[in-house]
């Protein structure tokens, strides 16, 4: 097993050292000769008490693009859309939603002028709003995940040349950043001015919904200015792969601690409330992490896999924040009426 965890120590180090500039990284990626290759782009607008909204596109090999635009809109409940039949364009485009990289790394465009829907009623809907970053990105190959711990879920698999392709396969580039939204929403004639605390991601590679089972992604922004990330996954062939960050306003440290899905105790596979530890380094102490989902902003990718963003409020060690409590759960193993379970 030490010799195991010893070689996929060295594999995962090696990919770690891989570094694509930001202008790269900012860009769309397609790959036509890669079966269900997918570039994902997903920002986050949130509030206490007003609007918030989350919205995604993916561009993909082999099946359909996927978009999403799903806003909480104050005593009106989510309107939204999900994976309609959009033209795609140049760059991050699809139809009138639209994201537009004014500087790379710090300046994004959200624009969609539209219909969006709750159940069978229809409204239109004008987002004009510009993302600034309020923190670094953060690129997965370079922080955020622990290369030992990844290492020895590897190590405990039998290993093979199908195991090692479908390794193969779930590497993503993937980073994350924190920032805020300005602008405007124009919803029944009305404008009305936002201001947004966000959060956004973007990642490509290949990926296949099939094999995912189940995950977490808990991504927030306390109001202290920190802006942290928590996430575990599940996949059909290995599990509990982790990752963790806390940026401070000097840099990302990568959290030493987090938790497995055996230490959420999940009474439920998508529950409202959760309460875990987490260890920022070695040497300090625990702190616990509490969440409270609110507005919910379900998705269900490819028939397979149910995916349950939330807004929600946290507590870091006591701090408040506000950010995205997202779970998500294979409908083959956990079944399709997974709403109050």
């Amino acid at each position: 097993m030490k010799i195991k965890q010893f070689i996929a120590h060295q594999m995962i180090r090696r990919r770690k050292r891989r570094s694509i500039p930001v202008e790269a990284l900012e860009t769309k990626h397609v790959d036509l000769q890669s079966p269900s290759y997918n570039d994902s782009s997903y920002f986050a607008g949130l509030s206490r008490e007003g609007f918030s909204f989350v919205t995604r596109q993916a561009f993909r090999t082999g099946k359909h693009n996927e978009n999403w635009l799903k806003v909480h809109i104050p005593d009106e409940g989510v309107w939204g859309f999900e994976d309609r039949p959009l033209e795609e364009g140049e760059g991050f485009v699809q139809g009138e939603l639209k994201y537009i990289c004014r500087e790379p790394g710090k300046i994004w465009d959200i624009q969609y002028e539209g219909p969006v829907f709750q159940g069978d009623r229809e409204e239109n809907i004008v987002l004009d709003l510009q993302w600034q970053s309020t923190s670094p990105i953060l690129n997965f190959d370079k922080a955020g995940s622990d290369p030992k711990q990844v290492a020895e879920q590897i190590a405990k698999k039998p290993w093979n040349k199908a195991f090692f392709n479908r390794l193969r396969e779930i590497h993503l580039v993937h980073y994350e950043q924190g920032g805020e939204l300005k602008g405007s929403i124009m919803w029944k004639g009305e404008k009305h001015k936002v201001s947004l605390r966000g959060v956004r991601d973007h990642s490509f590679g290949r990926r296949d919904w099939s094999k995912w089972r189940r995950h977490i992604w808990f991504l927030g922004m306390l109001d202290d200015g920190r802006f942290f990330n928590v996430s575990v996954i599940d996949y059909n062939f290995v599990n509990d792969l982790k990752a963790g960050f806390i940026y401070d306003g000097a840099g990302y440290v990568t959290l030493s601690e987090t938790p497995s899905f055996d230490d959420l105790h999940l009474q439920k596979p998508l529950p409202h409330q959760l309460e875990f530890s987490v260890r920022e380094r070695r040497d300090k102490p625990q702190i616990m992490l509490k969440t409270k989902m609110e507005q919910f902003f379900p998705f269900i990718m490819d028939g397979v896999y149910h995916i349950r963003q939330a807004k929600a409020s946290f507590e870091y060690g006591g701090v408040p924040g506000i950010g995205i409590a997202e779970m998500g759960v294979n409908l083959k193993e956990y079944g399709s009426d997974i709403t109050d379970r």
